[in-house]
């Protein structure tokens, strides 16, 4: 029994002194000593609709026309690259099959602070002609909040110069709220 222990006991030395030099060859591995010329550029953020301060909260308007001919429509943004450009782009009614630009767009300025001052907004009058909420029934209203630019509602990645000669894409965002608003026949002509 004793010589059953004694096998056991090298058997462990054996195994402890193979996984301690296969622990320790991984010093002896080469590694990567290049060194940067300056800091690399900070991959791209999303940035963010603040959704307790849209106007109107609800994202759905039952009976726009009924009471008030006018309705605004508000998103506040912050972005964490404060550098970036902000647009919101308005569009109201896309038809993916006919597709067309923004309706509207606004851009936000940069105040150097994340969250941006101003907002993002759009009124739409009853009373205007050519109003694309004027004919009764559902419609749809989108902010597209983007960081780069849209192309077709799709964003365009940005190439960007790497110190060492190389290019990347840095890619845009775009993010996006949307309201459901069912225009009702009412005095505001």
């Amino acid at each position: 029994m004793e010589a059953t222990t004694r096998r056991q006991a090298w058997r462990r030395k054996l195994g402890l002194l193979l996984a301690t030099g296969c622990a320790a060859s991984g010093c002896l591995i080469p590694q990567d000593d290049t060194l940067l010329d300056s800091v690399p550029e900070f991959m791209n953020r999303p940035p963010r609709i603040i959704d307790s301060l849209v106007a109107p909260q609800q994202r759905f308007i039952p009976d726009f026309g009924a009471d008030g001919c006018d309705l605004t429509f508000e998103v506040a943004v912050e972005d964490p690259d404060v550098d970036d450009r902000i647009v919101v782009h308005w569009y109201v009614d896309y038809n993916p099959q006919d597709p067309r630009g923004p309706y509207r767009q606004y851009e936000l300025a940069s105040t150097r602070e994340p969250r941006r001052s101003d907002r993002g907004t759009l009124l739409i009058s009853l009373a205007s002609a050519n109003n694309p909420l004027g004919t009764p029934g559902p419609h749809l209203v989108e902010a597209l909040v983007s960081d780069a630019e849209l192309v077709d509602r799709v964003v365009r990645p940005r190439p960007v110069q790497l110190p060492d000669g190389t290019t990347l894409d840095n890619p845009g965002f775009v993010v996006t709220y949307s309201w459901v608003v069912n225009t009702v026949q009412g005095d505001c002509r």
